[in-house]
C-alpha cells in the first residue's frame, strides 16, 4: 500500500470537499474527542463545513504571507493523504513551523487505517528534513488518547514533557493533560 500527500489549499479542497464532508460524517464520533471542529455544533451541515474550511485555509494563507514578510513568524502547512486508489485516507500537517528554531508541530488524522498514517508521517518527516531543513518535530497528545500516544512512542517519538491541566487548543476550552512527543530528525 502506498500513499501520496498533496498540499491542502483552496484548489485541493474544492476538488475534494464532498468526499471530505462524507468522511467527516462517517468518522465524526471518533474525531470529536480530539478535533474540536468535528463537533456537530461547529460543522453540522455541508455548507457550514465548507465555510469552516474556507476560513481555516484563509487563516493558513494569512500565516504563510506573514512568514514571507517576516521569517521569524511561524506558519502552517496541511496535506491530504491519498490512498493507492486516489481516495482521501486522512490529513496530516505541520503547525507552527519555526524556521529559526528549526522545528514544527506535527498532527494527523486517519480515516482508513494505521498503515497510511505511518507512511504519511514518514513522508512528512522527509519533507521536514529535505525541504524545510528542520531539526525536530513534535506532536501534542491528550493523555487520554492512548492509541495516539502508543503510535508516537512506537515510531521513535519521545514523550519529553507532560503539561498538566492546560487548554486543549485556542479553539477548544477543555482542560486536559497533554504529552508532547518529540523526534529529532536525522539526515542520511
Amino acid at each position: 500500500m502506498s500513499v501520496e500527500l498533496k498540499k491542502l489549499d483552496f484548489t485541493t479542497f474544492a476538488k475534494n470537499a464532498g468526499e471530505m464532508y462524507t468522511l467527516l460524517e462517517e468518522n465524526r464520533t471518533r474525531l470529536v474527542p480530539w478535533f474540536w471542529w468535528a463537533n456537530e455544533k461547529v460543522t453540522p451541515t455541508k455548507f457550514r463545513f465548507y465555510v469552516f474550511m474556507a476560513l481555516y485555509l484563509a487563516d493558513t494563507k494569512r500565516k504563510n504571507i506573514a512568514h514571507k514578510l517576516n521569517s521569524a513568524k511561524t506558519y502552517d502547512e496541511q496535506f491530504f493523504v491519498y490512498d493507492e486508489s486516489g481516495k482521501i485516507g486522512g490529513m496530516v500537517g505541520l503547525d507552527n513551523v519555526n524556521i529559526k528554531n528549526k522545528n514544527a508541530e506535527i498532527w494527523g488524522l486517519a480515516f482508513k487505517g494505521q498503515t497510511q498514517t505511518i507512511q504519511s508521517v514518514k513522508i512528512l518527516e522527509d519533507y521536514c528534513i529535505n525541504t524545510l531543513n528542520l531539526n525536530s518535530i513534535y506532536g501534542k497528545v491528550q493523555s487520554t488518547n492512548r492509541a495516539c500516544r502508543l503510535f508516537w512512542e512506537k515510531y521513535g517519538y519521545d514523550a519529553k514533557t507532560l503539561d498538566s491541566n492546560v487548554q486543549v487548543s485556542k479553539h477548544n476550552p477543555n482542560i486536559a493533560d497533554i504529552y508532547i512527543y518529540t523526534k529529532n530528525l536525522i539526515r542520511y
